[in-house]
């Protein structure tokens, strides 16, 4: 690869990095082209990107990064060098939506694990990736929350409203006896 093509390609990486705030790192091994198609497939459903990348050229745009910014410079004491083969994982949506489909997609295989990510200027390794792609949606703890504050009220109306349909049906049944 000519040397203004890497250039670029840092470049690139550099810019993705710095305008995404949610991305992670994957590291897959001797994984087919069509099992890496369909994972892309899936993902862009949730507006997320998988693409492979060089590990020395993903080096290079957080070194030039590092220059700037804190964040970068963690990154690269904590997790670099970069080995095995590693593709980047980028969500233009809601980044939880985009990581659980991405830990669902790849549970069950082995050759796909996460290395590290950053969400929410906040540095990630694998064991806190895999616990935020297990963590309920928001959508689900908003339901869980609202069934938790509706169960009460309901049992607490029907506490009120059961001993009055008791003393009617009562009622009821002893005017139909004298009648």
């Amino acid at each position: 690869m000519a040397n203004t093509q890497k250039k670029t390609i840092v470049e690139k990486l550099s810019g993705i990095l710095s305008s995404q705030g949610h991305y992670a790192l994957i590291e897959f091994d001797s994984s087919s082209h069509r099992a890496l198609e369909d994972l892309r497939k899936e993902l862009k459903t949730v507006n997320s990107t998988f693409s492979v990348l060089k590990n020395s050229l993903f080096e290079k745009a957080v070194n030039q990064l590092s220059q700037k910014e804190s964040k970068y410079k963690q990154m690269r004491d904590s997790h670099f060098p970069l080995v095995n083969k590693t593709a980047l994982l980028t969500f233009s949506g809601d980044w939880v939506e985009g990581l659980k489909k991405y830990y669902e997609s790849t549970k069950a295989n082995e050759l796909f694990a996460f290395k590290f990510g950053l969400f929410d200027e906040e540095l990630y390794d694998t064991v806190g990736l895999n616990k935020l792609a297990t963590l309920p949606s928001k959508n689900q703890i908003m339901a869980q929350m609202i069934g938790a504050m509706k169960n009460p009220m309901a049992r607490a109306t029907r506490a009120l409203t059961s001993p009055m349909q008791k003393l009617v049906v009562i009622l009821s049944q002893k005017s139909q006896q004298g009648s």
